[in-house]
């Protein structure tokens, strides 16, 4: 599931940055708690992990941490992620860069900074989403 809130926190947040559009710095801070939050998760899923490679060129490389759920059962897709250790790199990558953009946009966006908010989070979501799709119409959604 903490794959899935790799996802969902960005859009959640994203919605909550629209929402609060006219509180002031409100929704820049929501956005930087947001990336904050994803970039943590990252990088404790990097820390936690084992990520290697194994003893023998030939073995099959595993996922090291998967989610599945069914979604159009009967088109046969459903919601499958996964991370090994490249993916989470990229992972964790866009996470650091999620922060610096939206520290960077802190003085420059002055005007509908939760729907500048809203549409950063909502790619960077999408971004990682990406990385994390085993399924091919998931793919694509995030794509």
């Amino acid at each position: 599931m903490l794959l899935a809130w790799l996802i969902l926190i960005p859009i959640l947040a994203g919605l909550l940055c629209w929402q609060t559009d006219g509180y002031g710095n409100t929704p820049r801070w929501i956005a930087l708690i947001a990336m904050t939050v994803v970039t943590a998760l990252a990088v404790n899923l990097w820390l936690t992990g084992d990520y290697h490679l194994g003893a023998n060129v030939l073995d099959a490389p595993q996922w090291q941490m998967q989610f599945r759920m069914e979604w159009i059962p009967t088109l046969g897709i459903d919601i499958h992620l996964g991370v090994d250790g490249m993916s989470l790199a990229l992972i964790v990558l866009t996470g650091f860069l999620g922060v610096l953009s939206v520290l960077c946009s802190w003085s420059e966006i002055r005007r509908n900074t939760g729907f500048f908010h809203l549409n950063l989070l909502w790619i960077l979501g999408g971004v990682i989403g990406v990385f994390l799709a085993l399924d091919l119409f998931l793919f694509f959604l995030f794509w």
